[in-house]
């Protein structure tokens, strides 16, 4: 991207311009001819996007793709897909020419989609990606730990060292950023108590269980998770871990946006107009409330996110409704 904007010819910036108007008035044209706008979602992403018992696709992400299309005046159609096995592989998938995999891509049909929701917008990762734009954030995410304070007393809002967790069993899910954090971070010093779960409901539930007195995830899957369930009890806290990584490949806080293919100014204009309009208007943050999450603005803080809310570190609900749950995941407690 920096290498986009130090052009040192306006010429040549001019002639970019022209170029690209085209394309995004194409694309534009095809989306209003078609009266849809075609939006990837992961297909097993809690709370945020993923298959509900009915087999829809439900979540924050989900929600908000159907009020953004409203917005513009047009049908949502979500596109779920499977996670690759990194998030440049991921947004491959508004390529034209991407390969189809029908295993991990059930829904795509005539064209690739539009846009895609819940994407980091961070300068290091749009210059790795070049040939997309990441634009209209929406949410601040950052890692978190909810732990048991009855098992492992009080813990600083901010915690950047194991030494609170040492010797207490943490639950994780499996080949997720919170894993790689426990097992490879701190020189392995909690490599040995980390218990592997598949869905981080299913380690919040061992949590509410006593079956493991920790869980690391990112906050607002920590917060929903927890939501879901409609009673609490025990002395929970929740701490921070958002300045523990700050690398080139790797963050512990990062702001969440959408993505698009670089050279379609018009889409991306509508869909930050839309999006803006949300928030202003309060939708943003009530479809996170909605889900038990504290929403937190771009390039704000969790902190405030874990002690605000009518319940437990930072809940703004408890109890989620059956069709919000992901049917991969529901933990045995809420069948």
């Amino acid at each position: 991207m920096d290498a986009k904007w130090h052009r040192a010819a306006a010429g040549v910036m001019a002639s970019a311009l022209l170029l690209a108007a085209p394309a995004s008035a194409e694309r534009m044209e095809q989306i209003r001819e078609s009266g849809r706008i075609k939006i990837a979602l992961y297909n097993d992403f809690a709370p945020y996007s993923c298959e509900a018992r009915d087999g829809d696709l439900t979540g924050v992400d989900a929600v908000l793709a159907r009020a953004v299309a409203q917005e513009l005046g047009l049908q949502a159609e979500l596109v779920g897909f499977g996670a690759d096995d990194s998030m440049d592989a991921d947004i491959q998938q508004l390529r034209e020419d991407q390969e189809y995999d029908e295993w991990r891509n059930p829904d795509r049909r005539d064209r690739a989609p539009d846009l895609m929701m819940h994407v980091p917008v961070d300068p290091v990762f749009a210059d790795r990606n070049p040939e997309f734009q990441f634009f209209a954030p929406y949410y601040h995410e950052d890692m978190a730990v909810l732990y048991d304070r009855d098992e492992i007393g009080d813990v600083p809002d901010v915690v950047n060292t194991p030494e609170p967790f040492e010797g207490s069993r943490i639950g994780v899910e499996m080949y997720t950023l919170s894993y790689i954090f426990l097992t490879n971070g701190f020189d392995g010093r909690l490599r040995e108590t980390t218990v592997n779960h598949k869905s981080v409901s299913l380690a919040v539930e061992s949590l509410l269980e006593g079956s493991v007195s920790a869980v690391m995830a990112p906050r607002g899957e920590l917060q929903s998770a927890l939501a879901s369930f409609p009673e609490v009890n025990g002395a929970l806290g929740m701490s921070t871990l958002a300045d523990l990584f700050r690398t080139d490949r790797v963050r512990s806080e990062w702001d969440v946006g959408v993505a698009a293919l670089d050279g379609n100014p018009e889409l991306v204009r509508e869909v930050e107009a839309a999006l803006q309009a949300l928030r202003d208007n309060g939708t943003l943050e009530q479809v996170f409330a909605d889900y038990g999450i504290r929403w937190v603005a771009p390039g704000g803080s969790g902190l405030k996110a874990m002690s605000g809310g009518d319940g437990p570190v930072g809940l703004t609900r408890q109890g989620l409704d059956a069709e919000q749950l992901c049917r991969k995941h529901v933990p045995a407690g809420l069948l």
